[in-house]
């Protein structure tokens, strides 16, 4: 992402990359750019971005996971909290951000519904903008679900398939050890016949052992979705998340595996949700405006390790009060680019700010780095324009 890439890019026909942000051009100060778009995402008082589990109940118990499924439907009071926060602060916000996440967030379709109304309400009479995104198993988005998710202006999906489907059958069971995969597949197709303007991220999670079957599930996906906009692949490498069956997950080694499959996609005329713009690569948990509120009225910032004590910052109380404990805010908050040497010099660094994944720095001590810095080249020839950076 800046001029250092000339060594290999240097008389091609870039300007793609520039007008993306992809690159800078020479005369441009890369560190004044990436201080300037950290200052413009990091300290606004105008955006909030919550994380809001309707329900910490979930109807599958697939094999990576790590929740505990603990909680039920969120508490009447907690929802209240939610309610009256985005009130104290709807007349200065210029963008409210809602993900909704689980469990499995539709399991609680009337909590999304209260909620939703009442924050389309708010942003109407101050005028603030509203983005939803909501992280679904995908067996409960039906036509009807779907239909009234599009009332509340709700239009943003990520839906996982693990491939075809008995492998996915094989990681994402439902809860009675039934496959959860022909229904998922079924509300998808009904969704591409509908005429509604929506996204859907297909979330494609990949141990070694699924990525034989991944490639000719990418065939699959193709034949159904190829030249369909709305539809969108992301291919994740499953994790050791802190779930029982850690020590038995066959996690891949050679990331670039995932760029020869995103290659793949796209020659088969897959659109793909990658990115490789400013911010585009910064976790929401490193954000000071973001938020995870979950059932019983628990603030977290990362979805991931909920029940780590340093991961769990403070209470929402039913007057929308936030009880924070600032020591544990810190760390999410302030250890970036602005504070580790190496991250402010980093070629990537407009595009993560050394905020990939703050819980890693938590957590080992370590800096993180997203995965499309270990094969930054295979990206950029994936994302530009034919000819851009091999020149053909």
């Amino acid at each position: 992402m800046q001029s250092e890439h000339q060594a290999f890019t240097q008389g091609k026909p870039l300007e793609p990359l520039v007008e993306g942000e992809y690159l800078v051009r020479r005369s441009e100060t890369v560190e004044f750019r990436a201080h300037q778009q950290f200052a413009s995402h990091f300290l606004s008082h105008e955006r909030l971005h919550l994380v809001i589990l309707p329900t910490e109940e979930c109807n599958f118990r697939c094999i990576y996971c790590y929740e505990r499924f603990e909680q039920g439907k969120m508490l009447p009071s907690v929802r209240k909290g939610v309610k009256e926060l985005v009130r104290k602060r709807a007349p200065e916000l210029k963008w409210l951000a809602v993900s909704w996440f689980g469990g499995e967030p539709l399991l609680a379709m009337d909590v999304i519904q209260g909620l939703a109304t009442e924050f389309l309400n708010l942003s109407t009479a101050y005028g603030f903008r509203v983005f939803h995104h909501i992280t679904t198993n995908g067996y409960g988005l039906t036509p009807e679900t779907s239909a009234a998710l599009f009332q509340l202006g709700i239009k943003h999906f990520q839906v996982t398939l693990d491939g075809p489907e008995e492998e996915h059958d094989r990681k994402r069971p439902m809860a009675n050890g039934s496959g959860s995969f022909p229904k998922i597949w079924e509300n998808l197709l009904a969704l591409r016949a509908t005429k509604q303007d929506f996204k859907v991220i297909v979330r494609m999670n990949l141990d070694v052992e699924s990525l034989l079957p991944a490639r000719r599930f990418l065939k699959k996906l193709a034949e159904h979705f190829s030249g369909d906009r709305r539809f969108a692949l992301h291919l994740h490498p499953i994790g050791r998340w802190g779930g029982p069956n850690d020590e038995d997950i066959n996690t891949i080694k050679d990331t670039g595996l995932l760029a020869g499959l995103y290659k793949e996609a796209r020659n088969l005329g897959l659109q793909l949700a990658l990115e490789l713009g400013p911010m585009s690569h910064v976790c929401y948990a490193a954000l000071p405006y973001s938020f995870v509120i979950r059932a019983d009225g628990r603030i977290n910032k990362c979805t991931v390790a909920l029940e780590e004590p340093a991961n769990q910052i403070g209470r929402l109380l039913p007057d929308g009060r936030m009880l924070v404990n600032h020591e544990r805010l810190r760390p999410w908050i302030f250890n970036n680019a602005l504070n580790d040497s190496v991250c402010s010099k980093c070629v990537l660094r407009p595009a993560c700010q050394g905020a990939s994944c703050p819980w890693e720095r938590i957590r080992d001590g370590t800096r993180p780095c997203p995965e499309i810095k270990r094969n930054l080249r295979d990206y950029l020839e994936i994302l530009a324009p034919a000819g851009a950076v091999d020149g053909r």
